[in-house]
């Protein structure tokens, strides 16, 4: 996404070098009160972050300034997982307050994990007094941003929206499709024409029609006078471009040289020969195939996840991940606990991979998936401050919102290929540890162990990761010591040779098409299209993959090398090896996984998987079980339609139009 904000560069430091003139006398004043007494460039310190007060400075020059030339119908300001994005919505708000006579603020949020973690900031007025936002002698007060919380624990209810001066909302509880987002919209709105604000937080999660008509009718209101978008991934999962301009933007580039996060650290396995069984799911003939070359699998399309979640090789990953951990706590030396994350692709997965963390290496673990009470997904916000797990598993639940600074090591077990999941998910361990007792420019960083076979190369680049390559599983680093300095922040100097390039459009993205025969109305007729799709009758499936060796090289002028033997796996699983009941168990775990990764890449809320779900469910019982359930299917129909759920897979990732059918005309 292009920065609308680059062409008035320019203009924009000759109106801070003039002490923000023009502008509305009590912005000024604002802004001053901010800025260092002694350069009134940078913000004071214990207030602002550097980059924070320069966003802060673009959103007043947007609106005062540049006016609808730049502000139209809202502004988004990009900020790096870990850079502080409340603290800026903190002041916009006091800024609102006293320079506009705004008196009311809704805050949305796509979900309830970025909801708690909102609440926790904003509630008693604790970010507005940690980062001194408000000028003493003020009217204003910190009280006069009393928080109201829609939903969840809070005994707030749909009557308390009414008097309410910051009112925080999951946007799903102001949907028009349902008579309560209906209400609750109404009487926001119904408020004698008070002015407010909207901040849109996670604005990449906006692209769903009931998203974006709930904005649209906010927006059109007469008392709304402000919008405020934040994100720190700009791209939407659907990969349509957002609706507001982008006037700043503080990437992880910048943010590492300004030792903002924590640099992310990636270390590979070292594989060895696989081992496949061909089976063709309409005669049952297996044909085995030794030493096969990774290019063959490929070929052969091979789903991703099956490199690291059978039995032998994750035991294998999370032991290296659990040697990262090790090495984390030595480098905490007892003044926090580092913790290990672990993503995986279903349930299935995660209470295999709970069970090793416990059964295995002793790691006091807890899941947090959808299934599991609220009890769960509270336990992980606050799992640093009761100090008594090593790890968690998740089943993506824990993305964006869930701020746990103490992340040390990531063990994705899936495969990450959207440009907003991969992000938010190693985001979870960027955020550095701030105490007391720790330095600003104390080296900190992210460890994540990741199978080759994932191919996530396109992540490292974008996060500058440092690789080590073909590690095993008793390897030892100090990575501290072999941390690179971050390349140092780059900033335009030349706007005037600025070239605007149009947006990217007709993305193909990372799949070959599925040729289905279309129709006028695609999402209307999603069903005849869905059922209409043919399927190959070859799949291939993992017998055996083992990690066998590490290699580890010192940096050095000639360097040097050591090879150790892998431990023992717990061998492998193949599909013969299944009973019908689990058969029919990792089918509805990976349609459920299958589901919601197609629900978010098109730009829906994970609500609206439960409607992906039941459909793609539907289709498999009618292609090949029969039009029988799961539970009273045959082995042979089940298998066949375990092994074609890569290519249903495929088909959803890459129709957007056939995923909104499913989601929006589900009960036609």
């Amino acid at each position: 996404m292009q920065n609308a904000f680059a062409p008035h560069e320019t203009d924009f430091r000759e109106w801070v070098e003039s002490g923000f003139q023009p502008a509305k006398p009590e912005t000024a004043a604002y802004l001053r009160f901010l800025a260092d007494p002694d350069d009134e460039l940078m913000p004071r310190p214990g207030g602002l972050w550097r980059h924070q007060w320069d966003a802060l400075l673009r959103v007043a020059y947007a609106r005062e300034v540049a006016g609808r030339l730049l502000y139209g119908d809202g502004v988004l300001v990009n900020i790096v997982t870990g850079g502080g994005k409340t603290a800026l919505i903190a002041a916009t708000m006091v800024w609102l307050r006293l320079a506009h006579q705004v008196h009311r603020f809704l805050i949305l949020c796509p979900n309830l994990i970025v909801r708690d973690r909102l609440e926790d900031d904003f509630h008693g007025g604790k970010v507005f007094i940690e980062r001194d936002l408000i000028p003493p002698g003020e009217v204003v007060s910190a009280s006069d941003f009393a928080l109201t919380t829609l939903g969840g624990d809070s005994k707030s209810t749909a009557s308390n929206l009414f008097g309410s001066n910051v009112v925080l909302a999951n946007i799903h509880q102001f949907h028009q499709n349902s008579k309560t987002g209906q209400g609750n919209l109404a009487r926001f709105l119904d408020m004698n024409q008070t002015p407010f604000a909207i901040f849109n937080d996670e604005a990449h999660n906006t692209p769903a029609p009931e998203y974006d008509r709930t904005l649209e009718t906010l927006a059109e209101h007469g008392s709304m006078k402000y919008r405020l978008d934040t994100t720190a991934t700009p791209d939407r999962a659907d990969e349509q471009p957002l609706d507001s301009k982008m006037i700043f933007e503080y990437d992880i580039p910048a943010a590492l040289a300004d030792h903002v996060i924590a640099t992310p650290h990636v270390y590979q396995p070292s594989i060895d020969v696989v081992e496949l069984t061909y089976t063709d799911a309409n005669s049952g003939e297996t044909r085995r195939v030794e030493e096969i070359d990774w290019d063959e699998v490929d070929r052969k399309g091979l789903t991703s996840t099956q490199w690291v979640t059978d039995t032998k090789p994750m035991s294998q990953q999370i032991e290296i991940a659990c040697n990262r951990l090790k090495e984390a706590k030595v480098h905490a030396n007892g003044r926090y606990r580092p913790i290990l994350f672990v993503v995986a692709v279903c349930k299935a997965d995660a209470k295999k991979a709970q069970a090793m963390l416990e059964g295995q290496f002793n790691l006091r673990t807890l899941l947090v998936t959808e299934d599991e009470d609220d009890s769960a997904r509270k336990e992980a916000a606050d799992i640093a401050k009761k100090n008594k797990y090593d790890a968690v598993v998740s089943v993506a639940m824990l993305r964006e919102g869930w701020d746990v600074p103490e992340v040390a090591v990531i063990l994705p077990l899936r495969k990450m290929g959207s440009k907003v999941y991969g992000p938010q998910i190693i985001g979870r361990g960027l955020r550095r540890v701030r105490r007391p007792d720790i330095s600003d420019d104390e080296p900190q960083i992210c460890a994540v162990v990741d199978h080759p076979k994932l191919d996530h190369g396109w992540l490292w680049d974008l996060l500058q990761a440092k690789i080590e390559k073909n590690v095993g599983v008793q390897q030892e680093f100090d990575a501290l010591k072999e941390l690179p300095e971050p390349k140092p922040r780059q900033e335009i100097v030349n706007n005037d040779l600025i070239i605007e390039v149009p947006e990217p459009s007709d993305d193909a993205g990372d799949f070959e098409p599925v040729v289905v025969e279309d129709s006028a109305d695609p999402s209307r007729d999603w069903r005849s299209l869905l059922g209409g799709l043919e399927y190959s009758s070859e799949n291939v499936e993992i017998t055996d993959q083992e990690i066998v060796e590490v290699t580890g090289q010192e940096l050095g002028a000639d360097g040097w090398k050591k090879h150790l033997s892998a431990p023992e796996g717990m061998g492998a699983i193949t599909l013969g090896d299944l009973s019908r009941d689990d058969l029919a168990e990792s089918i509805r775990q990976q349609v459920k996984a299958i589901s919601g990764d197609a629900t978010t890449r098109h730009g829906y809320s994970m609500i609206d998987q439960r409607w992906v779900y039941s459909a793609s469910l539907r289709h498999i019982e009618q292609k090949f079980l029969r039009e029988e359930s799961l539970a009273y299917a045959g082995v042979e129909e089940l298998r066949k339609a375990f092994q074609s759920l890569r290519q249903l897979e495929m088909f959803l990732l890459q129709r957007g139009d056939i995923v909104g059918g499913m989601i929006e005309y589900a009960d036609d």
